[in-house]
C-alpha cells in the first residue's frame, strides 16, 4: 500500500522516513557474508537471495542446514538484523520455505515430502500465478496444487498454454533452474512516493531534478563500465 493511502486510512500514524543508504550498506555487508558460504549467489532484491550450497559440506564441515543456522546466528550478532531461511533441493521450494514462520524463520522442505507438502497449498503459491490467473483457475474449479498433481501435462497445456507446463512440473516439486551468480547491473533507477497526488508541473520538475542528480552519481558508485 502506498504511504499516502496508508495515511488516508490512518491519519494519526507516525511515519518514520526510510534510510535507503543505510539499508544498502547493510545489504552489501550481508552479501559479503553470503560469499563466505558460497560463490553461487543469485540476488533477488536488496534483502533476498538464492544460495547454492551444493558440495560445501567439506568446506564448512557441516551439512547445509547447520551451516545456515550458524550463518543466521552470525548475521544477528554482527549486523543486528534477523533473517529467515528456506532450505530445499530446488529454487521453487526454497523460496516457499523462506516465507514460513517469519521473522527468524528456518524451514526445510525435503524432496521426498515435496509432493505431499504441496498438495493442499493454494495455487497462488506457484511462481507466476498472480491474482488474475488465480481467479481464472478458481473459475475452472482449481484452487489447490494437489489438483494439478492429478492432471495430465497435455490437459494443462491445452487449457493454459506454456504456463500449463510450469503448473505441471512445479506442482510435483520439479524445478531445474540453477542458481545464477550475480551479474553486472544493466540499468539504474531512482524513485520517490508522494504522500499526496501532485499535478503542479513546477513542483514535479523540482523532484525530477533532485532524482536526476541523485541518479547521476549511481553509475560511479557502482563502478559500471562504459559510464562517465
Amino acid at each position: 500500500m502506498p504511504m499516502f493511502k496508508a495515511l488516508e486510512a490512518c491519519p494519526e500514524a507516525i511515519v518514520i522516513p526510510p534510510n535507503m543508504e543505510k539499508y544498502a550498506a547493510v545489504g552489501r555487508q550481508l552479501r559479503q557474508m553470503m560469499h563466505d558460504l558460497t560463490p553461487l549467489i543469485e540476488p533477488l532484491s536488496i534483502d533476498e537471495a538464492f544460495l547454492d550450497l551444493s558440495g560445501t559440506e567439506r568446506l564448512h564441515k557441516a551439512a547445509p542446514a547447520e551451516t545456515l543456522a550458524r550463518f543466521a546466528t552470525r548475521v544477528e550478532a554482527e549486523l543486528g538484523i534477523t533473517i529467515s531461511i528456506g532450505l530445499s533441493y530446488c529454487k521453487f521450494l526454497a523460496k516457499i520455505a523462506s516465507d514460513f514462520q517469519k521473522p527468524r524463520g528456518f524451514s526445510v522442505i525435503g524432496e521426498k515430502e515435496a509432493v505431499d507438502f504441496l498438495a493442499d497449498k493454494p495455487v497462488s503459491m506457484i511462481w507466476g500465478v498472480g491474482k488474475a490467473f488465480t481467479e481464472t483457475l478458481k473459475r475452472d474449479g482449481l484452487t489447490t496444487i494437489g489438483q494439478f498433481q492429478r492432471m495430465e501435462k497435455n490437459e494443462l497445456l491445452r487449457r493454459y498454454g506454456t504456463i500449463g507446463q510450469r503448473l505441471y512440473h512445479l506442482a510435483r516439486g520439479e524445478d531445474t533452474r540453477s542458481v545464477k551468480p550475480e551479474r553486472a547491473a544493466k540499468s539504474v533507477s531512482n524513485e520517490t512516493t508522494f504522500f499526496t497526488d501532485i499535478s503542479d508541473f513546477e513542483t514535479l520538475a523540482r523532484h525530477l531534478r533532485r532524482l536526476s542528480e541523485k541518479l547521476r552519481g549511481a553509475p560511479r558508485q557502482r563502478a559500471m563500465p562504459g559510464t562517465r
